[in-house]
């Protein structure tokens, strides 16, 4: 769902004209359309995270960069920032084993997809570990908030519920009230699983509190699994999601009533811990690290060069299919989302230098956990730039020509009031995310972002057409997200109305003015 800022925006004739120069933008929009099917085409092969073709497809994205005049990042001499990305790929045999034994009662779930586990390991042999509920699994302080406190899970596997307590809470009074936190996100219940010392971490779904359906994670789960080498989450024997049927069937046993649970202001006083159950668990893997690269380019500011603005765009998708025949083309995701940001780039390569520096970065293994913007968060950190806001340019649907720009803020800065007074100029107006709650946020690069204080947003296509309003393009999203989003048929179509896209990009460069050429610096709203 998706709610529109129309104090600043509110057109007072809404037939007037909300693209400007259209027939004069063919030109570009032919471009656009040219690399969004070059990229989704079979020389790139679904451009998988490790996989030949995204390695491929950098080498292009860096010719384009180079041929547009762009430089490498301040203190780098190249283009490409090496990501590396383990491949965890479980082999079945006769020794596997995935058991919880609960008093008398023995689940076997080798071939069951209730129980889903994933390893950095080569081998995991655990016997009888304890599971251990902990709640939402969540150490806090500004929040008030441990779900271990005085609790021993070295060793042990926790089981934990995703998003955090906000959620359910009466008044709002609790963590970010509707906004999810990072601590509602399952990478962070990983990490801080690890850090108690426990042996593994199953998260127990429901669609409400996840925010998407369990064949979604029973599909990501089916994957090889690609990690960040000697991150945090690899201390852990191993990682796990299991279905909310079974969850409730082994809390129950346990003495825990979910639906009570979740609805109780403080949960965890007084609850029970132990579930009086244990896993048996057989595993073994075989990994490989592979590297994929991001892509780093930069036009230096004339006056503040160490003040920055970052747009990015990930240049992966999911690669080839399981049986190795087909491949994933990634047109929409996000093979346009790198179109939007060269044709950004080809503008500002174009034009006198800003006052400001203006980053952009390609990452690479969004699909697969985020992990190229990690490494760009990181490298931000270790140097020291001033990042004043940073633009993911991710989920551009070619459904015609909206009133609108889509931005997923997760309520965390002024950053989207910028965009207003940039549509505003064009005759444009923005929508923001009704959901907070679903934590789509945290889904996509501007995460990693987040992460480290630095304002952000995802952009994406409105859904306010101009044939059609809101209604027709809400059903024209919700087609796309059912039948093409993340499947083989997300194929480029020479139908698509490009010269749309292009008027998003002038939303876009509107935007990147109004930040890099003044001394505008969005704040941070209270966490």
């Amino acid at each position: 769902m998706r709610r529109a800022l129309l104090k600043k925006t509110r057109q007072k004739n809404s037939r007037a004209p909300v693209f400007r120069g259209y027939l004069k933008n063919k030109l570009h929009a032919a471009a656009l359309a040219d690399t969004c099917r070059t990229l989704a085409g079979a020389r790139f092969a679904g451009r998988g995270a490790g996989e030949p073709g995204a390695w491929r497809a950098s080498l292009w994205i860096a010719r384009k960069v180079r041929a547009q005049g762009l430089t490498p990042w301040q203190g780098r001499r190249g283009l490409f920032q090496s990501v590396p990305l383990g491949c965890a790929t479980a082999r079945s045999g006769a020794e596997s084993c995935r058991t919880i034994i609960q008093g008398d009662t023995r689940y076997d779930l080798e071939q069951d997809d209730e129980l889903l586990i994933r390893s950095q390991q080569t081998r995991v042999w655990l016997d009888h570990a304890p599971l251990v509920f902990v709640g939402y699994g969540i150490v806090a302080a500004q929040f008030d908030w441990d779900d271990y406190a005085g609790l021993d899970v070295v060793g042990k596997v926790v089981v934990v519920l995703p998003n955090d307590p906000g959620r359910n809470s009466p008044g709002g009074e609790l963590f970010l009230g509707q906004r999810m936190s990072y601590y509602g996100r399952w990478e962070y219940k990983y990490e801080e699983a690890a850090r108690q010392g426990a042996a593994g971490v199953i998260i127990v779904h429901t669609d409400e509190l996840f925010g998407s359906a369990f064949h979604l994670v029973q599909d990501e789960m089916r994957r090889p699994f690609r990690f960040l080498p000697h991150a945090v989450r690899s201390r852990l024997d191993f990682e796990g999601f299991c279905s909310e049927r079974f969850a409730r069937r082994l809390l129950a046993d346990g003495g825990v009533d979910l639906d009570a649970f979740i609805a109780a202001p403080r949960p965890m006083a007084g609850r029970p811990c132990r579930l009086d159950a244990h896993l048996q668990l057989r595993l073994d893997c075989d990994i490989v690290i592979r590297h994929c690269r991001n892509v780093l380019a930069m036009k230096k500011g004339r006056l503040f060069p160490r003040q920055c603005v970052l747009f990015c765009a990930h240049l992966d998708h999911l690669g080839k299919t399981a049986d190795g025949r087909g491949y994933y083309p990634g047109a929409v995701d996000n093979a346009i989302g790198v179109a939007v940001l060269l044709e950004l780039a080809r503008r500002l390569a174009a034009t006198a230098p800003l006052r400001r520096t203006v980053l952009f970065a390609w990452t690479s293994a969004e699909e697969v956990g985020m992990h190229g913007s990690a490494r760009v968060a990181q490298l931000i950190r270790e140097t020291g730039l001033d990042v004043v806001a940073a633009l993911n340019v991710d989920g551009f649907v070619p459904i015609g020509r909206t009133r609108d720009l889509f931005l997923v803020d997760g309520d965390q800065s002024d950053l989207p009031e910028v965009f207003v007074s940039a549509a505003h100029t064009l005759g444009r107006k923005i929508s923001l995310d009704e959901e907070p709650s679903a934590g789509y946020f945290f889904r996509s690069d501007q995460a990693s972002f987040a992460k480290i204080d630095i304002p952000t947003v995802q952009v994406s296509t409105g859904d306010d057409l101009l044939k059609g309003g809101i209604e027709e393009g809400m059903k024209r999203h919700d087609f796309y997200d059912s039948n093409t989003y993340h499947r083989t048929s997300d194929t480029f179509n020479r139908y698509w109305d490009f010269a749309s896209l292009i008027a998003d990009v002038d939303v876009l460069e509107e935007t990147l003015h109004l930040l890099g050429d003044s001394s505008l610096r969005p704040a941070l709203r209270g966490r």
